[in-house]
Parts: structure tokens; sequence; C-alpha cells
């Protein structure tokens, strides 16, 4: 899958045609830049680390449905005083709904009047909120993006809005049934442009869903599906309006993941897999067959790397127990384990257990592969290499500016 993937980084700046038909400033470049490189030197690393366990021939949207756990955003609540019995019932209701139990949320109530952490002093002089309780929805800890989602009042709308919405519930319906990925749409709010970008994304679609074969699997215990669901591939689109009623988190949290998603007012396309991951998005005149193709390939694709946090993307934050809707009943001792250690928003290391022994002629080519010292400081130089090409790019970028 190395390949995809790094094929897929290089997309990054292809499907957000920046360099080629959008102004940036020289920051944003740079940081676009720096991302790259260090998805490249991620993967190339989980290259390296999966070459000590067996391959797995599970395709990534599968692995990534039966595996890998949601991240946490975080919710925080700041109020003054005693909460009101309605304000109690959102806690109660909001409890039930997420937590990691049946959300990938964690609340925190934090009384204003008793504020001992500078980091809430800090974000909440940010915020100035003109009354309380006030509610602010964060990204994962993990993804270190300092924009907020969402802050308002706690209000019915905004507790609807936070726990679902009709939009994210489909997006749910749709994962669980297996579906490889849900290309989701944000519209640009240009209807000519919007229904031809949607009306090429069915028909590339329907005709990848015939054409992209699935791996192999063998009878290695590493390509064991948990899943009774049947194994095929199958895209679906969803369009998102960026004023849809009751949809304004999830559209806030599409533009956020991004430092300047919000500036481009052309439609954006994030393939949605496994337990509600998003791909970097599609932007513009980036929305090309070719890009399509590459990051469907992507995801049907071989999952020789297991770890969550090596692969590109970030998750949704979606109301749902995933273990009870895949699994129905109880899930494999292997998912509770990886559950129950998921506690904050901070990445977690999962253990992978060991495949068949190694062949001898695997030993050997394992053993060359360390030498020569190119081979054996292989991250460090593609990353000093990758780092040498943005740099390339942004000059020659900038001076065409």
């Amino acid at each position: 899958m190395l390949v995809h993937q790094i094929r897929f980084a290089a997309i990054g700046w292809k499907s957000t045609p920046r360099f080629y038909f959008v102004k940036r400033s020289p920051v944003n470049l740079l940081r676009t830049a720096l991302n790259a490189v260090s998805i490249v030197v991620a993967l190339v690393a989980c290259e390296r680390n999966c070459a000590i366990t067996r391959a797995c021939n599970v395709p990534v949207f599968r692995y990534a449905l039966e595996r890998w756990h949601p991240d946490l955003y975080r919710v925080t609540l700041f109020h003054q005083g005693s909460l009101t019995e309605p304000q109690e019932a959102f806690i109660r209701t909001f409890e039930a709904s997420s937590g990691g139990t049946a959300g990938n949320a964690v609340l925190r109530l934090v009384d204003v009047d008793k504020i001992e952490d500078d980091v809430d002093r800090a974000l909440l002089a940010t915020l100035s909120p003109s009354t309380f309780p006030w509610v602010v929805v964060q990204y994962p800890q993990s993804l270190r993006i300092e924009k907020l989602v969402w802050s308002g009042p706690l209000t019915t709308d905004a507790l609807a809005q936070l726990i679902a919405s009709p939009l994210r519930t489909e997006l749910t319906h749709r994962l669980v049934e297996g579906q490889t990925a849900i290309w989701l749409m944000l519209e640009s709010g240009q209807a000519e442009k919007d229904d031809a970008v949607a009306a090429m994304l069915k028909d590339e679609l329907e005709q990848l869903s015939h054409q992209l074969e699935l791996p192999e699997l063998t009878s290695a215990p590493e390509d064991n599906l948990l899943l009774a669901a049947p194994l095929e591939v199958k895209f679906s689109l969803l369009r998102v309006p960026r004023g849809a009623s009751g949809e304004q988190l999830l559209v806030e949290m599409l533009l956020g993941s991004e430092p300047d998603l919000a500036e481009f007012d052309e439609p954006m396309v994030f393939p949605i897999f496994g337990r509600g991951r998003a791909l970097l998005p599609l932007i513009g005149a980036g929305i090309t067959t070719e890009n399509v193709h590459e990051a469907a390939s992507l995801l049907v694709g071989a999952c020789s790397c297991e770890v969550k946090d090596l692969n590109p993307g970030f998750d949704l934050l979606l109301a749902a127990d995933w273990d009870v809707l895949l699994f129905k009943e109880a899930p494999p001792a292997g998912v509770l384990v990886a559950r129950a250690s998921v506690t904050s928003g901070e990445p977690q290391l999962v253990d992978i257990p060991p495949g068949a022994p190694h062949s001898e002629a695997r030993v050997k080519e394992s053993e060359s592969i360390h030498t020569g010292w190119f081979e054996s400081n292989r991250v460090v130089s593609l990353a000093l290499i990758s780092l040498l090409v943005a740099v390339v790019a942004l000059i020659a970028c900038k001076r065409l500016v």
C-alpha cells in the first residue's frame, strides 16, 4: 500500500490545485509542503515497521472499519455557578450518546468562577462569551489543529447538531453497510459547477466499483475478517450544501481540517471510509478522474500498515457505537481490548500480533535492506529529498505569484 499512499500524498497538491490554479500565501504554501513531507516520512517509517510483521491483505477500508477506533473530539461546557435542570439534562443526554461509548467525543465541565487551568483560562479569554453556559468543540488533540470546530451558547438546536445530524446519520448508515467509501461533496454554492462535479463523480465511482479489484486474502491470521458483511467494492456520493439546516457542525468540521480550506469557493470532495475517517480533500479543478481513481485505489489496496496514526486523514465526529452497530452482539476480544484502551484524545499504540515465521529468503531480504547508508537511513534521506523538492516548488510558486 505504500506506493498508493505516497502517490496520494502528492495528490494532496494536485487535488487542491493550489500550485497551479490558486494563489496562496507563502506561509500556507510552506505549511502544505511541510505537511506533505511529514506524510512521506510517516509512510516510509510505517513501511519499515511493517516489514517486521507479516503483510496484511485486508483492504484498507475494511481494516479501518473493523479495527480503527475514531479519535475523540473535545467538548468543553463553560458554565457559571450551578447548572439548571435543563442543562443537567443536556449533560445526561450527551454522555448517553458520546464520551467514546456511542460517539467519539468527551465532555468537560468548567466553572468559570473556579478556573485553575491556564489553558482553559486562555481559551475562555479568546471566546468572550456573551452568556453561559457556552459550548466549545475542538478537534482531537492528536490532530494538533488549534482552530475550533464550533462554539456557541448551549441551546436545544446546538445540542441536536452536536450529537447528530441527518447527513452524518446517513453517512454512518452507509459505512455500517460496508461501503468502501462515501464521497462527501461539500458544495460551493454554485449550482452549475456543483452539479457538473457530482455528475462526473457518479459516473467515475460507478465505473470504479466494477473496475477495481480487491486484494486476494490468504489463510493467514492477518487476513481474517471480523465482520460477516460481504467484502465488495462499492462507492456512493453524498452532497453537503454549505448552508444546509442542521449541518453547520459538519461543514465547519470539514473546512477547519486544513488551514485555508475556508478561503476556497470551490466544491470539495472528502472520501470517507472506515468509522468516519476522511482523506485529504480534492478541490475544484483537482477533482479529476485520475485523482478520484488514485484515492479509490488507495482505499481498496491491501492494508500492509495497520497503524492508524501513520495514515493520512482525520476522523469526523459521529454519534455511533461502532462495535454495537457492526458486531450486533459482542465484538471479538481484540476489538474489545483496543476499545477499552481509548479513553482520551491522545494517540494509542496497539500491539500487532506477529505473523508466520519468515522464510530464509525473506530473512536475507530483510537483512539486505539495512546495507548502505541510504538504505539504513531511508526515512531521513527521503525526508530531506522531499523537503528539498517542497522548497524548490515553493520558491518557483512564489515567483509566479
